[in-house]
């Protein structure tokens, strides 16, 4: 039994979602404090995938961020770049972030993958993704590819999604 090429469904993946955050500084914000809660927040979140942020850097403008200001601020980890929408909500310190990126563990996603197409196809099925991180901005694609026993091979597309509403299919 080999792949069939009719298939073409999208069931979630589970993988790095994206980041929606809100905090408060507890005092008017500023860009150094804003840099190192965005860095507090997305350890956290990409502590299961046992990743860490090296540097967040927001772009400066003359003053401190005012109630209103929308900015993207960059989050590094390893060798790629994750972009931060940042909204200040008020004079208090409250501030609201989102990833507009996904940051994918490679070899993660293609495990999970393989579980998933296994079990709606009925049989074991490789699947490759490469190594290291990807990162996708939210609502693009990129591609992996399976193989089933007879060695038959299919592309699969994983579409990022925010909130971990990730979706695959496999093309024909």
């Amino acid at each position: 039994m080999s792949f069939v090429a009719r298939a073409v469904w999208c069931v979630p993946v589970l993988a790095m979602t994206a980041c929606n955050f809100s905090f408060s500084t507890g005092s008017g914000p500023n860009y150094s404090d804003l840099e190192s809660q965005i860095t507090d927040e997305l350890n956290t979140a990409y502590a299961p995938i046992s990743q860490k942020v090296s540097s967040v850097t927001c772009p400066r403008s003359q003053s401190d961020p005012k109630p209103g200001d929308t900015f993207v601020c960059d989050a590094d980890v390893e060798d790629v770049r994750v972009r931060v929408e940042v909204t200040v909500e008020d004079d208090e310190g409250n501030v609201r972030f989102s990833t507009l990126d996904i940051l994918f563990d490679l070899a993660g996603t293609a495990q999970t993958l393989e579980k998933k197409i296994a079990a709606n196809v009925g049989f074991p099925v490789t699947v490759d993704c490469g190594k290291g991180l990807e990162v996708v901005p939210v609502g693009k694609t990129f591609t992996c590819t399976a193989v089933d026993r007879k060695f038959v091979e299919k592309t699969v597309e994983v579409k990022a999604g925010r909130d971990g509403q990730d979706d695959w299919r496999i093309l024909d």
